[in-house]
């Protein structure tokens, strides 16, 4: 019989935290990513416009660096999730013959440089990962790359001494970090670029084409790509003035129900309009966007002009709208419109001695 593994409680305790911590850093590296979004669509535009015009990418780096640059060149001749054509992103950290070759004759900061040399030329991308932004191999083989007339493009952390002529910067010291939200980077990289060489491709799950805060006339559109990638849908409203964790608590709830989140959240106008006290909105309606979108169970927002969201509703049709446990058992204005579109309404227990009202009370205490 194997021995079932025993561990100490503080042991377990402290694991934990390692796990918990290195997973809040992550949603903080991402958060920033999320602030330089034009950088990666800037970069997906480029490498799409080089496999269009018939050149090819190659992509590097050393060690954890090297095995998210032979995954991402993976995504371009295989596929990410539907299938096309295959499209030329060559790793050029495979090739051991190579890589042993050149360090032994020349040196390993040649490894990279000697390839880019042989392959790339005008037209071509040249990729280069570095964690800590001083990978001389992968300087030298941009040096390279421009010599023989190929763009550049560098993956680095908090430093960038490569030289390439277009960067992005993961503002993180740790280099697990780093190394994992350039993964990120490039998975976004390749879904922007492969639908620039592939303008039919079906949109999925994994790309969606939609911004956090959507318009009422992106409704439509969006309800759409919900149904073609086939995910469910769950909604929620509420002014959401004082971000409290009895917030938090509840939109993770209701996030955890389906595969996509979307808040109706009042403008500030229907809040003035619902009496909900000469005071309210505390915040306004641009600035609790803000707030919601630092919360990672949020996908979407919209502004609910109407002083109820059962219009919105009519053309979300969602999958679960989730109210408070405080609405259970009683005539609910909205549950009429959520099962009419093949819905139904999930009630949240909500935590304790968190409510707006009692934040505000707090306040003035």
């Amino acid at each position: 019989m194997p021995k079932t593994a025993s561990f100490d409680a503080s042991g377990v305790d402290r694991a934990r935290a390692l796990a918990a911590n290195a997973a809040r850093r992550l949603r903080y590296g991402a958060s920033l990513l999320e602030r330089d979004s034009e950088s990666i669509a800037r970069a997906g535009l480029l490498l799409g416009q080089v496999l269009t015009s018939g050149g090819r990418a190659y992509v590097f780096g050393n060690g954890g660096s090297a095995a998210c640059a032979t995954h991402f060149a993976a995504e371009f001749t295989g596929r990410l999730k539907k299938d096309r054509r295959p499209l030329p992103v060559i790793s050029l950290t495979t090739d051991t013959s190579a890589l042993t070759a050149i360090a032994n004759d020349y040196g390993y900061e040649d490894v990279f440089s000697r390839q880019v040399t042989a392959l790339a030329g005008p037209g071509d991308l040249v990729i280069g990962l570095s964690t800590s932004g001083t990978s001389a191999n992968v300087r030298k083989a941009f040096a390279a790359a421009h010599q023989a007339g190929a763009t550049t493009l560098g993956l680095v952390g908090q430093h960038d001494g490569l030289g390439a002529r277009h960067t992005i910067g993961v503002d993180l010291p740790e280099t697990a970090r780093v190394q994992e939200l350039h993964d990120l980077v490039l998975h976004e990289i390749a879904q922007i670029a492969e639908r620039e060489v592939v303008t039919d491709l079906e949109w999925d799950t994994s790309a969606c084409p939609f911004p956090f805060h959507l318009a009422e006339t992106d409704l439509p559109a969006f309800r759409e790509w919900i149904e073609a990638t086939g995910q469910s849908l769950a909604t929620t409203n509420g002014v959401f003035d004082l971000l409290h964790s009895g917030h938090a608590a509840s939109i993770s709830e209701a996030r955890r129900s389906a595969d996509r989140l979307v808040l109706l959240i009042n403008s500030d106008a229907s809040v003035r309009a619902l009496s909900k006290g000469p005071e309210r909105p505390i915040r306004g309606e641009q600035e609790r966007i803000a707030d919601l979108s630092r919360l990672p169970a949020v996908d979407h927002v919209v502004v609910m002009e109407d002083q109820d969201p059962r219009r919105l509703l009519a053309l979300l049709t969602p999958t679960i709208h989730a109210k408070g446990a405080e609405y259970a058992g009683a005539p609910l204005l909205e549950e009429e419109t959520v099962v009419a579109g093949g819905g139904r309404i999930m009630y949240i227990e909500r935590v304790e001695g968190f409510s707006t009202t009692s934040q505000v009370e707090k306040s003035r205490s």
